[in-house]
């Protein structure tokens, strides 16, 4: 498993500080080890950081709360004091048989012709389980690049279902 360091040793006079050291895992994928190093206890005392792990890392307050110690509100309210604040949120992903094209959603070809096939062998009385793992043996990735689970497969029959009547 490819692991990524992130060292803010730069950022802070080592003699002033402490530091933590855990393992965080990132929207489901590679482990990101982060040292961060900080003078006090709250993160409004540490602004470059907050910036760097929110702004640039793209981490959750929930995320930074997870490895630094501090709590989600007082990460909230330091993000408010401080100003920081992304630019924009980030939309839902897409739902399987759309993709995004400029600001708009709009029919992806390719999944659509997965659905069908999911609807098709959910017709020949195949249960969702037993789909998911043909389209796992087949290699087909879901929107995320994951493995297919049942219940997965389940929202999505059941949408398009429901979607043509």
């Amino acid at each position: 498993m490819a692991c990524t360091t992130f060292c803010v040793v730069d950022m802070v006079d080592e003699a002033l500080c402490h530091a933590h050291r855990n393992l965080v895992e990132v929207n489901s994928t590679p482990y990101l080890t982060i040292l961060v190093f900080h003078y006090f206890s709250q993160p409004i005392h540490n602004e470059e950081l907050l910036r760097k792990l929110y702004l640039e890392m793209d981490l959750s307050s929930y995320q930074i709360s997870k490895f630094s110690g501090w709590s989600r509100t007082s990460i909230s309210d330091a993000l408010r004091d401080l100003e920081i604040s992304k630019d924009s949120r980030k939309g839902p992903l897409p739902k399987y048989g759309e993709k995004i094209e400029g600001e708009k959603r709009v029919t992806h070809q390719g999944e659509q012709k997965i659905i069908k096939q999911m609807l098709s062998l959910r017709n020949k009385g195949l249960s969702f389980a037993a789909i998911a793992t043909q389209l796992n043996k087949k290699k087909i990735p879901t929107k995320r690049g994951g493995n297919w689970n049942k219940s997965t497969v389940k929202d999505i029959v059941n949408r398009n279902l429901n979607e043509e009547v």
